[in-house]
């Protein structure tokens, strides 16, 4: 299977008659291979095809239901798996039974926790009163004196003082008066007010930030009301237990009414893309071409022949080369290549017959990123903690992956560079110092940049020629014209600036110029030749030198662009600079330190801390510059996404890498 394109795919259409649509479903489900299309298009339909509109909507409601049960009962449930458990593909009677079975559940749960819900509010009003008369009691308040004054209103609140001065802002200009009564967290307020005041003294405390404390009508019996907490606390217990035990009795029951209503969704949602014609439906969707003859004769199996099966390959769909018809992208990338498809998914999803960039992704990712963090220490960090989540942690598993790797790079060219943690000396340099031989690094990565710029528009020119687009491909300012010009001038410039000894012989650009000349002397010819079968291009109603100046002109900026994106990888350098700079700072800092008193271990704390954040903040920055020049610099070459994940209809999860290596662990 090659890693520069996404699986081969088939279109798969399937007609059937109308009572053979459940077993197709469920053939189709329990092989997990098809990606469905909607070829109905949310149209409810008549006969069979409303029928399962209203049956589908059905248990979209019960496994709301199912679902709300186990949550109340702290239920965990699992993804629907394995075998299907509706019999006669009679989803109707399915519905009767989940139905009559979940009602009484659902009856009992209910009581259950509107008991649990009543006695843990008994039991929070309880304690609530028991605190507030307690604070009260030692506040000296006698409730009879405050409930017998005639010409003012008195109001009691816990709150701070902020939310004092708050109230006393929202009560002004009536005349009021507020005072602490202990020093309590939050303090008790004793509020009063004139009694024409007393509506705006309620208004305020409903919007202050004040917890009112309520006042009895007669002193509370602080006996009685420890009576009604510890009965409130009982019945919270009890009901607690019944909870517990109605969890324990009915989990599994709960567990396979989800099972059920969970694989009945999944199979009438399916249905629902399914075109009704008559008494037959069709149904459309793509698979991979290796697993073709399979579905076909799992489908036949399950209808006793009486299905008529087209399959048809992705490339012999019309609107497939031009972009009209999306087919599902399905990339089987080896294990280390993974954690960048992921990375690429970010930017987008290639379209199919697109190449694959993702081989292409890790290669450049990992050689900008080793030039920009090189340092054996750094390096074999990096790795280590990649190493650890990939081993213990395997949720973190393609993060680890991609830190193994970085860190491979990183401790690669630290080795060229002779750098261990900064430092120079412990390993020998075997190719260069970024900071002391910049001028050569800028170089260097301006070379990267020229290469990245002619990888993308080698791509953009593949996938062109493979969407049959042959004018684009061979002409196009991304196209073959456009690499070579970019070339010619790239290396015009080159001359300009390196020594006579590394300048391109003028013989070899006289030879490029030929080419790119000979290539556009022959555009009509091939042009001719390739794109025969394609529809002709609209007639150019513009004069020809206006339709010549604007292509002219478009190739000029593009050429500038390109250039543009190749100086921009300059910062390549830039960055390793700084890598080394940095070190410098800390060494600086460390022998300052190492004269003083202790000198000795704070000179160990400054390296150590030193390196610690560099491959923290510094790692995380050249990452980020890296994404950036792989994004715009070369993916804006080639690529033109607007691929669909190949998600087939399937009853079990598809298999991580995760769950595999602890499988077979």
């Amino acid at each position: 299977m090659s890693i520069l394109r996404s699986v081969p795919m088939v279109h798969f259409r399937v007609q059937v008659q109308s009572r053979d649509a459940p077993a197709v479903t469920r053939a189709i489900a329990s092989e997990g291979l098809l990606h469905l299309v909607d070829i109905a298009h949310g149209r409810a339909g008549t006969g069979p095809a409303l029928e399962v509109n209203e049956l589908y909507a059905a248990f979209r409601d019960l496994r709301s239901r199912v679902r709300a049960v186990a949550e109340r009962l702290e239920i965990s449930l699992e993804e629907p798996e394995g075998s299907i458990s509706i019999d006669e593909n009679d989803f109707a009677a399915e519905r009767e039974r989940v139905t009559v079975s979940l009602e009484p559940i659902e009856k009992r749960v209910d009581q259950t926790s509107r008991a649990l819900a009543a006695a843990k509010e008994r039991s929070a009003a309880a304690r609530e009163l028991l605190g507030h008369a307690e604070r009260l009691g030692d506040a000296g308040i006698d409730v009879r004196r405050i409930n017998g004054v005639r010409f003012a209103t008195i109001r009691f609140a816990l709150g701070t003082e902020q939310a004092a001065e708050t109230l006393a802002t929202l009560l002004a200009p009536a005349p009021f008066f507020i005072a602490p009564l202990d020093s309590g967290d939050p303090p008790l307020l004793a509020i009063a007010v004139a009694n024409f005041a007393k509506p705006r003294l309620e208004e305020a405390l409903r919007v202050s930030l004040l917890q009112p404390v309520r006042l009895p009508a007669e002193p509370i019996d602080a006996e009685r009301v420890r009576r009604q907490y510890d009965e409130a606390q009982k019945a919270e217990s009890a009901a607690t237990d019944d909870l517990k035990g109605l969890r324990q009795e009915i989990a599994r029951t709960v567990a396979s009414l989800a099972q059920k209503v969970e694989v009945a969704t999944l199979l009438l949602q399916a249905q629902t893309y399914f075109a009704a014609a008559g008494r037959f439906i069709v149904i459309s969707g793509w698979l991979p071409a290796e697993s073709a003859v399979k579905m076909q004769e799992r489908i036949r199996a399950v209808t006793e022949g009486r299905a008529v099966i087209d399959v048809e390959r992705a490339e012999d769909v019309p609107g497939v080369l031009e972009g009209s018809i999306h087919v599902p992208i399905l990339h089987r990338n080896p294990i280390l290549l993974r954690p960048f498809q992921k990375l690429v998914e970010i930017y987008g999803t290639p379209s199919y017959g697109e190449v694959q960039p993702t081989a292409f992704f890790a290669v450049s990712f990992l050689l900008m990123f080793g030039l920009m963090f090189g340092d054996v220490g750094h390096g074999l960090v990096l790795f280590s903690a990649g190493w650890c989540l990939f081993r213990f942690f395997t949720q973190y598993l393609d993060y680890g992956i991609l830190l193994m790797e970085a860190g491979g790079a990183s401790a690669v060219f630290g080795l060229l560079y002779g750098s261990v943690f900064g430092f120079h000396g412990v390993v020998p340099t075997l190719w260069m110092e970024p900071l002391a031989d910049l001028h050569r690094f800028m170089i260097v990565a301006i070379a990267a940049g020229a290469l990245a710029v002619t990888s993308g528009l080698v791509i953009n020119v593949i996938n062109a020629w493979r969407s049959g687009n042959i004018r684009e491909a061979l002409y196009g300012p991304r196209g073959l014209m456009g690499a070579m010009l970019y070339w010619i001038a790239l290396v015009i410039i080159a001359r300009l600036f390196v020594p006579a000894t590394l300048q391109v012989p003028a013989v070899v650009i006289i030879v490029m110029t030929a080419a790119a000349l000979v290539v556009l002397i022959a555009a009509k010819p091939f042009t001719r030749r390739f794109e025969k079968r394609r529809p002709a291009p609209a007639v150019e109603t513009a004069p020809r030198w206006l339709i010549l100046l604007e292509s002219a002109i478009e190739l000029v900026d593009t050429l500038f662009s390109y250039f543009a994106n190749t100086i921009s990888f300059v910062r390549i350098a830039a960055f390793a600079a700084v890598h080394a700079g940095v070190f410098i700072a800390i060494f600086t800092i460390a022998d300052t330190l190492a004269r003083m008193p202790m000198g000795g271990m704070l000179s160990v704390i400054v390296h150590v801390g030193g390196n610690a954040l560099v491959i923290l903040l510094e790692g995380l920055t050249v990452s980020v510059q890296v994404l950036r020049l792989e994004y715009y610099e070369f993916f804006g070459k080639f690529f033109r996404g607007g691929g669909e994940p190949y998600v087939p209809l399937m009853l079990r999860r598809l298999q991580t890498a995760e769950e595999g290596r602890r499988k077979h662990a």
